[in-house]
């Protein structure tokens, strides 16, 4: 029987076993932060000295590096993702902390895309649709604005978030699978919302807990100021903050080296629950069976 407590014991087993792992994908982790931060420095340089010149033209930043580096950081997300999987689908594929450049990662990459279409096709439509039925409602009976969002607002959420778990599945089992899956995803899931979400939820917990913990390290002198992205003066000192955070000094480097390894356990908690739980449902303690929602 899957269940909440099923997929979090197997999420922290797989943690527990894999340490050495996660260590070499922090490493990775680290060493892209480092690109990162080379090349941020000089964006917010150049938003400071706008925000100094008020009613001068604005100083453009130098974002050409910064795009050059997506395509690289996408990649090494996409070999993240799928070495986590791999860990807990294929434990036996365990060199080089398995890490690999394949057809596996490409084909992570498609599944990743077309979700995300399908993601926000479904919501464009569904928000049309649930804006058109409250205009009308509005219109009929009468009702604030704040009414009306809200009752557009909240079934957009409920919608999204259970899309989001029906497909979780689909990026593990692309891996399991090695080809690029979306419906046995959904009829994996079938059944097991509420235990999916339960777990799911624990994990995002846990995860927005540690990224939480280290922006408040990097930023915890500004942390007002971010809430008040409109003020000059605030925006400045944010802009500030994140030089000084983003200069490659020893204490930098000692803190990015530090938050690297707690992103790295961040990234298999939430990539190694989805993957727990797709085995678990598959046939590694699920009720249903590959050959069930692979026909």
């Amino acid at each position: 029987m899957v269940t909440v407590g099923s997929i979090l014991s197997g999420t922290f087993r797989f943690i527990g076993n894999n340490v050495r792992a996660i260590l070499v994908w922090s490493a990775i982790l680290f060493l892209l932060t480092l690109v990162m931060m080379a090349m941020m420095r000089p964006i917010y340089e150049a938003q400071i000295a706008t925000l100094q010149q008020a009613g001068t033209t604005p100083v453009p930043p130098p974002i050409g590096p910064f795009l050059l580096f997506v395509p690289v950081g996408l990649v090494a997300f996409v070999m993240l993702a799928a070495a986590a999987f791999r860990a807990v689908l294929f434990p036996e594929q365990s060199r080089f902390a398995y890490l690999r450049l394949g057809m596996d990662e490409l084909r992570l990459l498609g599944t990743a895309l077309v979700l995300i279409i399908g993601f926000y096709i479904a919501m464009i439509v569904t928000g049309i649709a649930a804006g058109l039925v409250v205009a009308v409602v509005a219109a009929a009976l009468g009702g604030s604005a704040v009414t009306g969002a809200l009752l557009v607002g909240l079934p957009m959420i409920a919608f999204s978030t259970w899309l989001m778990v029906r497909f979780a599945l689909a990026a593990p089992l692309t891996i399991l699978q090695r080809k690029v899956v979306i419906g046995p995803a959904w009829r994996l899931s079938r059944g097991h919302f509420w235990s999916l979400l339960g777990a799911y939820i624990v994990v995002l917990l846990l995860v927005f807990v540690i990224y939480a913990v280290v922006l408040m390290i990097r930023m915890g002198p500004v942390m007002t100021d971010l809430l008040h992205p409109t003020d000059q003066a605030a925006a400045l000192r944010v802009a500030s903050a994140q030089i000084e955070g983003f200069t490659l000094s020893l204490k930098n480097i000692v803190i990015t080296a530090i938050s690297s390894v707690v992103f790295g356990f961040a990234h298999a908690l939430y990539a190694g629950g989805i993957a727990v739980a797709a085995a678990q449902l598959s046939g590694g303690g699920g009720e249903r069976r590959l050959n069930e929602v692979f026909e």
